[in-house]
């Protein structure tokens, strides 16, 4: 009798150890998004887009969930970032410039996802838009097994990404939605061989990653909607220097509406801004070369009374 149980045992040891060499005591990684496609790649959508590109700014994503404070929020950040500008339909303000701006003018880096206070922080930066956003639940619960040296650990986090994007002259909330993703992480260990369990930063960037794809798209449909506009930078004689060019996407010949800034609206129940009312037209501009970085020196087509801080609108192409 035990003979027949010491047989039994090493019947089991091998099916374990042809097991672990089968799965090659590698980490099995898998990723689950409710509907998403299992392979978290955020989706590519063609974006079509006339005229100038829309700046765009990202404020950092609140963590309101008791797990990575401090790194939560700047990794989805600079998750949206990297894909915004991946998309290359949209102008997007660097994380060092946006922060040193955001410091300089005493504002809060997320905004509090409040939009009046967003539309505020993008109208000092000169952006179209402005997203904010906050991961409002995150979490990693662990599950394994153990049986003669034979060991396997599954690490599933999930998080809940919420997200608004805003417009920052009308400071109106253009696009809110919720993605909820998961990623597992398998791990097999047979006698001491194998990945090693532990947290893996893996972990949070993946489950984040599938979140924000949920609602990806929309974001940039969206984007895509929002009316460019600029400011006149500078007044020399008939001269009129905007402040987008080439790399925002002018062409030379370009016609641009000029506005005078319209006085600044509160919400008479909550006293927060809601945007300046549209300013009067002054004129039309003629983009005739680019200047500097990303400016345009434009002509006067018609109209007079041109101003530094006036608004410019998009209005054709070259002929």
């Amino acid at each position: 009798m035990r003979r027949v149980v010491i047989y039994a045992m090493v019947a089991v040891l091998l099916s374990f150890l042809v097991a672990g060499l089968n799965a090659g005591c590698m980490a099995k990684r898998t990723e689950v998004s409710g509907a998403a496609p299992p392979t978290q790649k955020i989706p590519e959508a063609p974006i079509v887009t006339h005229g100038p590109k829309k700046k765009v700014a990202v404020l950092e994503f609140a963590n309101k969930s008791m797990y990575g404070r401090d790194r939560l929020g700047p990794e989805a950040t600079d998750i949206l970032i990297t894909e915004l500008v991946k998309s290359d339909a949209f102008i997007v303000v660097e994380r060092g410039r946006l922060n040193k701006v955001l410091d300089e003018q005493k504002l809060e880096h997320t905004a509090a996802f409040d939009p009046a206070t967003a539309a505020h922080t993008g109208q000092v930066l000169g952006v179209n838009a402005v997203i904010i956003g906050s991961i409002t639940e995150f979490g990693v619960r662990e599950e394994g097994v153990e049986v003669l040296g034979y060991k396997k650990k599954v690490q599933t986090a999930e998080c809940t990404v919420d997200i608004r994007v805003v417009d920052t002259e009308t400071a109106r909330v253009l696009y809110a939605d919720s993605g909820h993703g998961m990623f597992q992480y398998e791990i097999k260990e047979f006698m001491g061989m194998g990945q090693k369990a532990g947290y893996n930063q893996v972990l949070a960037d993946k489950s984040l990653r599938a979140a924000i794809s949920q609602f990806f798209n929309n974001v940039l449909s969206q984007l895509s909607n929002v009316e460019w506009s600029g400011r006149v930078a500078n007044v020399q004689g008939g001269q009129i220097i905007v402040n987008a060019g080439q790399i925002t996407g002018l062409s030379v010949g370009d016609i641009l509406i000029v506005r005078g800034l319209g006085e600044e609206v509160k919400d008479p129940d909550t006293g927060l801004s809601l945007g300046r009312a549209p300013g009067s037209a002054k004129g039309e501009i003629q983009v005739t070369e680019f200047f500097g970085d990303d400016a345009s020196i434009c002509k006067v087509v018609s109209g007079y009374g041109f101003a530094i801080g006036d608004m410019v609108k998009y209005k054709s192409g070259g002929q």
